[in-house]
Parts: C-alpha cells; sequence; structure tokens
C-alpha cells in the first residue's frame, strides 16, 4: 500500500545519504509483496548467510520470525523490528502507539457522528501487529458510545483501492451510514460513498496526498472540516539512525514509541506541498532529531519533527 511506498523510500533515501557520507559500507532492500512471513523467513536466512552487520525488519507476523530472528542475533547481527513488530527476546522495537491510533479514530468518528448512528469498519493489514491494535482499540472505544452500532466489517488492507471495493461491495445492502472507521484508508471508503451517490460519512482521513487534495477541495467548495491520523512511514527512518547508533555502541530502550503524525487544517496546505498524490505524510527523521526524541522520551514526553519541505 501507499504508506509501506513512502516508508521503503524514506528508508532509502536516509540510506544513501548515509552511504555518501561514508557512515555505512552498502544496504539491501528486501520486499515481501503478500506480506508473506515465510518469504520474509527466507529473505533473513539469506541475509544470515551474506554476514549482515545489522536487520532492520518491518515484520509480517508477530510471532512467525521469532526463531530467525534468534538465529540472526546469534550470528552477531543486530535486530530492529519497527512499525509491525515481531516477538523474539533479542530484538530491538520501534512503533508508533498502535492503541492511541485506534482510539482517536473511533473517538474522532463518533464525536462527528455526535454519539449515534451505523458505521462501517474496515480491518487494515488483517494479520499483521499494527492493525489487530488498532482494530481492537477501535471496537474498545465504540463500546463506549452504545447508541453507534457497526453494520459492517470488511478488510480494507490499509489500501485506498481494496477499501474501495470493500465497502461498495456491501453499501447497497446497508441502511443509512453516518461513520467509517479504517484504520488507514479512509479516502477509498469516502470514494466508494461517493460513487453511490450516498453522503460523505463521518472519518478520520489517512494521511496520503490524495486524501489530503480531496479534503482541500472539499473544504473550498463548502467548508468542510476534517481531521487526518496515522501512523508515521518515516519511522523507517528513526530505525535507521537507532540501528546505526547500536552498532556504534550507544545503548537504547529495548522498546521504544514514536509519535503518530497528524495533519490538522491549520497545517493541510503545508502538507499538500510536500506529499505527492501517490505517497504519504512522514518525517524525514535526521539523526539530530531522532536524538531529540530519545530525549523527550527520557523525560517521558514527545518530540514531533518540523513538517518537511521537501517530498519523501
Amino acid at each position: 500500500n501507499t504508506w509501506r511506498q513512502t516508508m521503503v523510500s524514506i528508508f532509502e533515501k536516509t540510506a544513501q545519504k548515509a552511504e555518501s557520507e561514508g557512515l555505512i559500507s552498502g544496504y539491501k532492500v528486501e520486499n515481501t509483496s503478500d506480506n508473506d512471513a515465510t518469504t520474509q523467513i527466507s529473505q533473513i536466512k539469506s541475509l544470515i548467510l551474506e554476514h549482515v552487520n545489522a536487520l532492520l525488519i518491518d515484520a509480517a507476523s508477530p510471532t512467525a520470525l521469532n526463531s530467525t530472528i534468534e538465529e540472526a542475533c546469534k550470528a552477531g547481527i543486530t535486530v530492529l523490528v519497527f512499525d509491525s513488530l515481531a516477538s523474539a527476546p533479542c530484538e530491538h522495537n520501534l512503533a508508533d502507539n498502535f492503541d492511541l491510533y485506534g482510539q482517536e479514530e473511533s473517538q474522532l468518528v463518533a464525536a462527528c457522528m455526535h454519539g449515534t448512528g451505523n458505521v462501517i469498519v474496515a480491518q487494515g493489514v488483517v494479520g499483521s501487529a499494527p492493525s489487530e491494535a488498532i482494530y481492537q482499540q477501535q471496537l474498545k472505544e465504540l463500546k463506549k458510545f452504545p447508541k453507534i452500532k457497526i453494520v459492517s466489517t470488511v478488510v480494507g488492507q490499509a489500501d485506498n483501492a481494496t477499501t474501495e471495493q470493500a465497502i461498495a461491495s456491501v453499501l447497497p445492502s446497508l441502511p443509512t451510514i453516518k461513520g467509517v472507521i479504517t484504520g488507514g484508508s479512509s479516502y477509498g471508503a469516502v470514494e466508494a460513498f461517493l460513487n453511490a451517490k450516498r453522503p460523505l460519512p463521518c472519518a478520520v482521513y489517512d494521511n496520503s496526498g490524495t486524501a489530503l487534495r480531496f479534503w482541500m477541495q472539499q473544504h473550498q467548495k463548502d467548508g468542510y472540516t476534517a481531521y487526518s491520523y496515522r501512523t508515521e512511514p518515516g519511522q523507517a527512518a528513526a530505525a535507521f539512525w537507532e540501528v546505526l547508533g547500536l552498532l556504534q555502541g550507544e545503548h537504547f530502550a529495548k522498546n521504544l514509541t514514536f509519535p503518530n503524525i497528524e495533519v490538522t487544517p491549520s497545517t493541510l496546505a503545508r502538507w499538500i506541498k510536500v506529499v505527492p498524490s501517490q505517497q504519504v505524510c512522514g518525517w524525514l527523521w535526521t539523526k539530530a532529531e531522532f536524538n531529540q526524541e530519545i530525549a523527550a522520551i527520557g523525560e517521558h514526553s514527545l518530540y514531533y519533527p518540523p513538517i518537511p519541505t521537501i517530498s519523501a
């Protein structure tokens, strides 16, 4: 999906710059198009045989990779898992706050619905740890609003096109819908409503350039107000700086939680300037910004990097 494409792009730009500055001798990116743990295990085993110094893993499963990660650690490889976490004892972890994301999305949609009406829930990447955490918190938060009823649950894979198709397939049989909760693909849901000529539902938009431009157009048309909240793909760059620090003898907490990213009406125009339609908002973490976040975490706080001035 667009989020992961942006994540890879941010990682590659960070690694390329670090290589040009002599901080690393090289890097490699391996992708799994279908989020398949078996494929990822094979890729990791191959990298172990190449005697890499460090592995950054966006895990396809919270458990399936554990024995292979332990194998890498025993081979002297530093392993950092980010975004979608595994659970091997030897790994370092860096992720955004998935629980808070699920809570915030449900709260904002429920507030927009004035606490009553029908809602559609579109799950994200089923089987991944982030999507499961987000989904469970969405459901937990909705229980606080007894007058809101979930009338359909579909799988959207945190992808706008997939979500649009999934919601379009169920929408004709459903009553009036006031809200959609998607965990990262609300623009796809809204497209399904537009094509069905139904009123726009309450939604917390993903942070894709496409969604942000739609939000801006609707605002210019009729004063439409919205909000965007999502986990942040630039954590791949933050993970790069952490693993480089570990290789250089620095010490970090075994589990780090970085901030989610939000776009408000006041920051919408600035984000649109630097986020193309086929990317999502992401911070381009520098080493200095990573260090500021670590210092803030040490003080039980969070640091929010500035909005980038260039695209990912």
